[in-house]
């Protein structure tokens, strides 16, 4: 991809014009997005979550139950450090989905909501 596609538009021979994401973060298909939406919630999201915050306890206890041998306090830690973030990476990109999700979803009703209305009353709405 070349400097001109942003300043010209799409390079020659591109139909449509690449999405910019930001590499950080999952691009989930619109089927997914609607099945992490029908979880996220859930009675099942809630047991998920309990299960997943009750392991990371265990670990955590455990790490620290072996406070007198250096070496198992440290290796337990690092189990114990490494599920707490990816625990809380796995809900801020549940979050993250369901916020880009729910901004989808807005904007196509907007969408239906201007392709059901008059022009007229469109203009009219301007001035308001």
């Amino acid at each position: 991809m070349e400097i001109e596609e942003f300043e010209t538009g799409p390079v020659e021979g591109l139909q449509v014009p690449i999405a910019m994401r930001d590499p950080r973060f999952l691009k989930l298909s619109s089927t997914e997005k609607v099945t992490l939406a029908n979880w996220y919630g859930t009675p099942a999201y809630q047991v998920w979550m309990k299960l997943s915050q009750g392991e990371i306890e265990k670990l955590e206890t455990s790490h620290f139950q072996n406070w007198k041998d250096k070496e198992a306090f440290e290796r337990t830690g690092l189990l114990a450090v490494s599920a707490r973030i990816f625990f809380e990476r796995i809900q801020n990109e549940c979050t993250r989905q369901m916020d880009e999700f729910s901004g989808e979803v807005e904007f196509v009703k907007q969408k239906k909501d201007l392709l059901n209305t008059s022009l007229e009353d469109q203009i009219k709405g301007e001035f308001k």
